[in-house]
């Protein structure tokens, strides 16, 4: 497949609000006639507020990507843009005014359910003309909600900070350790907050560092890449992926080759 069909970037958050965003990211297609093409999404961890317009079936919409340990595979066309912002897990609960874990039971979440956050964004969005101008939009539109700084958990905060820090490769129990809380303490608030326990969100951080290794090194050593992900052999390393993506580690590989990617977030 010609990889430039698809391709995917990310972009930072402002400090004004980068207590509720994790990262905004950009996906699109080409417009040349491709038919379709069955994209697969690996979990991140993350709740993704996006927005989708196709110029060729006149769609816009906006739409919440629930949480998923698994991936999942979602059709894309010709001229499909995607500009999403990643919820920051410390903050999701107070944001969304609900359970994040209630995400999990659900693969898509019309946005119109949660008007508190998207009320007037669509419109807003549909008047952009590039990512960094949606980007924008989202920032501004955060700013006027006056969420403040207090909707961010800092224990929860400080351990994704960690999480990402080590590519996932940290046991929860020296985790909680450094936040100064019990491991029951800390589980209960880091999934409160998130959605997600703190090892589920280690497990899709490890699956992240891992795509981002392959889009920078194209060849990956997967006897020292299981060693560096503290499993014991590469035959562990392997079931881990197979678990999550359904895939090898050299189909995930391929995968990821298909798409052509600008600047990712580290």
């Amino acid at each position: 497949m010609d990889f430039s069909l698809m391709s995917y970037r990310e972009a930072a958050p402002s400090e004004d609000v980068s207590p509720l965003v994790f990262s905004f990211w950009e996906f699109t297609t080409a417009k040349e006639d491709f038919g379709s093409i069955e994209h697969e999404i690996f979990p991140d961890g993350c709740i993704s507020l996006f927005y989708h317009r196709n110029e060729k079936f006149n769609l816009r919409r906006l739409i919440f990507n629930g949480l998923t340990l698994e991936s999942i595979t979602a059709p894309v066309f010709p001229t499909d843009i995607y500009w999403g912002m990643r919820i920051a897990p410390a903050a999701c609960a107070n944001i969304l005014r609900a359970a994040p874990a209630d995400f999990r039971k659900i693969r898509m979440a019309e946005a119109e359910k949660f008007p508190h956050l998207t009320g007037g964004l669509l419109e807003k969005l549909n008047d952009c003309e590039n990512f960094d101008e949606a980007i924008a939009v989202y920032e501004n539109h955060l700013k006027k909600l006056n969420f403040g700084r207090d909707f961010c958990d800092e224990k929860v905060a400080r351990a994704v900070e960690i999480i990402e820090a080590t590519g996932g490769e940290i046991k929860i129990a020296e985790l909680a350790g450094e936040l100064n809380l019990s491991p029951r303490q800390f589980e209960r608030r880091f999934k409160a907050s998130s959605g997600l326990s703190p090892k589920q969100f280690a497990r899709t951080r490890r699956l992240r560092a891992t795509a981002v290794a392959l889009v920078e090194n194209t060849k990956i050593n997967w006897a020292d890449r299981a060693a560096e992900m503290g499993f014991t052999d590469q035959a562990h390393l392997t079931h881990e992926f197979v678990s999550v993506t359904k895939r090898s580690p050299n189909s995930f590989a391929e995968k990821v080759s298909q798409i052509k990617h600008g600047k990712l977030i580290k």
